[in-house]
């Protein structure tokens, strides 16, 4: 994007919250820190077809064959079988960690289990992408794989674990669409476990023209 380009559209959005918005073929969606800290729960559809949508599997093996990313980052992100379709390309990461190789979210169930709340009162990232998706027609059964932006997981021995955020306040990801989507963005309300190192924030969205 040209040096010091005014966004065409910014979004904050709230701590513990989504919001849904449309990002048009080149151009550059850039996910950011407010405060730093803070894990982002991320959604892509085919805007003129929703039932293509970001896979989190195919896009790990493709960018492991082609080179272009690991456990931790990819800079390509393919649609499910049997589209497998580029939908975005990452021109610019700034921290390169990422949890890219589950597509789960934070959930009801996970809250019950790993920290005996309940949802609700307690929000989770699963109830925020269906409530921001639900304006397009899409019911919670329809909220795909997630791109967990700024988690830290580590694998140790048979398990993985959720480590602190090493993501501060400056920090950011641009990815350039490579073709017309409908973006969900939850600023993850996980405030038991370590994700967003103990306390939530918002985050920023900033859409660029080519």
């Amino acid at each position: 994007m040209p040096e010091n380009a005014p966004p065409r559209q910014e979004i904050v959005i709230p701590a513990g919250y989504a919001r849904a918005f449309h990002v048009n073929k080149g151009e550059i969606l850039r996910i950011g820190q407010v405060e730093g800290g803070q894990v982002g729960d991320v959604i892509i559809f085919n805007a003129h077809d929703f039932r293509e949508h970001f896979h989190v599997g195919e896009s790990v093996v493709l960018n492991a064959f082609e080179g272009t990313g690991n456990m931790k980052y990819i800079t390509k992100f393919y649609s499910q079988p049997s589209r497998e379709n580029l939908m975005f390309t990452v021109v610019e990461d700034t921290t390169k960690v990422h949890f890219v190789w589950n597509g789960a979210r934070c959930s009801p169930k996970i809250y019950e289990i790993r920290d005996k709340v309940s949802v609700p009162p307690h929000r989770s990232c699963q109830t925020n992408l269906a409530e921001a998706i639900a304006p397009y027609g899409l019911s919670a059964d329809e909220v795909p794989d997630v791109f967990n932006v700024f988690m830290n997981v580590d694998v140790e021995g048979d398990r993985f674990v959720i480590k602190p955020p090493v993501v501060g306040k400056d920090d950011y990801i641009d990815m350039r669409a490579e073709m017309d989507c409908l973006v969900a963005v939850s600023a993850c309300p996980s405030d038991r476990a370590t994700t967003n190192a103990g306390r939530i924030k918002p985050l920023k969205v900033q859409i660029y023209a080519p």
